[in-house]
């Protein structure tokens, strides 16, 4: 059932023309392929974010625009194309990475469609006489594949990805395009074409791999399905070695690290221009690997995955993918294996290899480690996806079959099966709409109103630090503002950084820095070290900054998430909430005057507007900063002002019932008349 098609003519397999079932004038592949992208494009358009916002997206786009270097492992090729997005004259800069996002995106879904074109043909094509696939015309074909990719587009993770700066668009472009490579290749009969496909398989590898790390599950997974498909055509050796010189050529944008960073450009992530950094960007060394693996801690892992899987579709539309592998069991086997071995890959084992802590007590680290593992899986949706269109056309064709065919019914269940994944969307709009996402700019916008010019701001997590950097280094705006992350202060790469842009800073403090440096070389050079001795001689830097900084005349802000100041930095000082950061002071009073009016917090308390967990989390740093601030004017007598404050507080802290309940018990006493207290 594994052989060529029928009827296949060796005169349609000449470079460059079209295989088999793919000619030129059929309408309903085209429409079915424009639709997939259209409609794909238009759902990512309406809910486009409009500027920047948290996670990674601002220093993306901050490297993208600067041509520098984002977090490990660098991501040259997102960072190319970047550029070349960041120059289209539409609304600001961030809005044209996001629109990037939502292009690939797009693309995705439609390779995932026609790659679906192509498995049903192969499906359909094994006995045409068969009464299930006597259809009386190709509709239904085009329908469920284009279900395939709507489907795909639709899923909550990668949709959710598709509208904002995230590197995770191309990489499911990526992954499309080699299961559709794959099965194009599978079809060629006339060698030379199988050749092309086959080094063009390989060079497509290679951009994966320069995009994301995690695309290396790719490459066992088609040396399994080639060995399966044609093992004589693989295990040659000249074929072997131009397929590995494709793929090398696939990796040439890593060149593109060493000459940027050579550059000191403004995002200098790793420092990687000498050979020792640049190793370590590209395996990731920052982040290391998880430890002490077990099979219950696995077990806790992947059911994480099966709780996210029902976060993305409608659950019971899953169902479709079990008769779309009986169909490719029952009549094209090959493409069953490479299906379950992709995701076996892109599941199982992504699990394993991201080893993800997701079941530590702390419940916000547990959370925050399922958040970041989520994005991951979307390689695996993308699997089930195209499986759920094979699904949908084998049960259709079984139901024509019951039909008697009758042209009525196969156009009834084409538009169906189309219509499906378009009603399965909308809770996943409602979810996922960040048209008027405003949190990150206006986070950045009330930091820049209560920091003084020429301050020093120290940030402790990529969320209170990466819009930052795109509104210094894209927008231009208030560039003097010295901001430093904490974390990243323990990194030798970071101190180089600094010493290129802000080298007044780190001569200020420089026997407290070199004596760090010292100290953190032999973790680095995975020596043997004294983690006591990095940590204290850490300390000792961050506070001499901290200190000549103050010891200059210069304001000092700490932007913090869930304590008010890291363990042991900046003990000496009090530390003044001012509803955006916490400004450090050596005397407790007076306090500082702030307009709470001045502030913007657009959206937080407008339902309308979906708030996904970063939002979340600023909403409740906002709420604890006007708590902490509220207690702050309490202590020196400001009870009015303090009042204030805590009204404020509640409502940003309306979603934690019990802070809000003992919050409304304060308020009460505050509103006595005091000879009542």
């Amino acid at each position: 059932m594994d052989g060529q098609l029928p009827n296949q003519k060796k005169s349609s397999n000449v470079p460059g023309a079209w295989p088999p079932g793919v000619s030129r004038g059929n309408l309903q592949l085209y429409a079915a392929l424009t639709l997939s992208f259209l409609l794909s494009f238009i759902l990512y358009l309406l809910t486009l974010a409009p500027t920047v916002t948290f996670e990674d997206s601002g220093e993306l786009i901050a490297a993208a625009y600067n041509l520098g270097v984002p977090h490990q492992p660098g991501y040259p090729l997102f960072t190319l194309l970047g550029r070349i997005f960041s120059m289209i004259p539409l609304e600001n800069v961030a809005y044209r990475l996001n629109l990037m996002s939502a292009l690939l995106s797009s693309l995705a879904a439609l390779f995932l469609t026609w790659a679906a074109i192509l498995l049903i043909e192969e499906i359909s094509a094994v006995n045409r006489q068969s009464s299930i696939f006597n259809l009386q015309s190709s509709i239904l074909k085009h329908a469920a594949a284009l279900a395939a990719g709507l489907l795909l587009a639709s899923a909550y993770e990668n949709w959710e990805q598709a509208i904002i700066t995230e590197v995770y668009g191309l990489n499911t472009l990526s992954n499309a395009l080699v299961i559709w490579l794959a099965v194009m290749w599978r079809r060629q009969a006339h060698p030379a074409e199988r050749e092309r496909y086959f080094l063009l398989i390989c060079y497509v590898l290679g951009l994966a791999f320069s995009n994301h790390t995690t695309s290396l599950v790719l490459l066992p997974v088609l040396i399994i399905f080639a060995l399966l498909a044609d093992r004589r055509f693989l295990l040659r050796g000249k074929r072997l070695l131009a397929g590995a010189g494709a793929l090398i050529l696939g990796l040439l944008p890593y060149l593109y690290l060493p000459v940027a960073s050579a550059r000191n450009p403004k995002m200098d992530w790793g420092n990687p221009e000498n050979w020792d950094n640049f190793i370590r960007t590209v395996t990731r060394h920052q982040y290391g690997f998880g430890e002490g693996r077990t099979f219950a801690k696995f077990l806790a892992q992947f059911g994480v995955y099966l709780d996210l899987l029902r976060e993305q579709w409608f659950p019971l539309v899953l169902i479709f993918a079990l008769p779309g592998l009986i169909a490719l069991f029952k009549y094209r086997r090959i493409y069953a294996y490479f299906l379950l071995v992709f995701f076996l890959f892109t599941a199982p084992l992504t699990t394993y290899l991201t080893d993800f802590d997701v079941s530590v007590s702390d419940p916000f680290a547990a959370a925050e480690n399922r958040a970041l593992v989520s994005v991951f899986y979307i390689p695996s949706y993308l699997c089930l996806a195209l499986l759920m269109g094979l699904g949908m056309f084998y049960t259709a064709a079984l139901l024509m079959n019951l039909l008697k065919g009758k042209r009525l019914a196969e156009y009834g269940l084409a538009g169906a099966i189309t219509l499906l994944p378009l009603a399965l969307a909308h809770p996943n709009y409602q979810k996922l709409d960040m048209s008027r996402y405003r949190f990150a700019e206006d986070y950045a916008e009330n930091l820049f109103r209560v920091t003084e010019k020429n301050a020093l701001v120290i940030v402790n997590w990529d969320p209170f630090y990466f819009p930052l950097n795109y509104y210094q280094f894209v927008e231009g705006r208030r560039a003097d503002l010295l901001v430093l992350d904490q974390e990243l202060l323990r990194r030798s790469w970071y101190i180089q950084w600094l010493k290129d842009h802000y080298p007044e800073l780190v001569r200020s403090a420089a026997r407290e820095t070199e004596e760090f440096l010292a100290a953190v070389a032999p973790f680095e050079n995975q020596q043997p070290y004294d983690g006591n001795f990095i940590q204290a001689k850490y300390l000792a830097m961050t506070n001499a900054f901290i200190d000549r900084a103050v010891e200059a005349g210069r304001e000092v802000y700490i932007a913090v998430y869930l304590r008010p100041l890291p363990p042991g930095i900046a003990a000496r000082y009090h530390a003044e909430p001012l509803g955006a950061a916490f400004r450090l002071r050596k005397n407790a009073s007076p306090p500082t005057p702030l307009a709470l009016d001045s502030l913007q917090f657009r959206h937080f308390f407008d339902d309308s507007v979906p708030k996904d967990r970063m939002a979340k989390v600023f909403q409740n740093y906002y709420g604890t900063l006007m708590l902490n601030r509220g207690q702050y004017l309490e202590q020196l007598g400001e009870k009015e002002a303090a009042l204030t404050c805590y009204l404020r507080a509640v409502e940003f802290l309306r979603e934690q019932p019990q802070l809000a309940a003992r919050l409304r018990g304060v308020i009460e006493r505050l509103r006595q008349p005091a000879e009542a207290q």
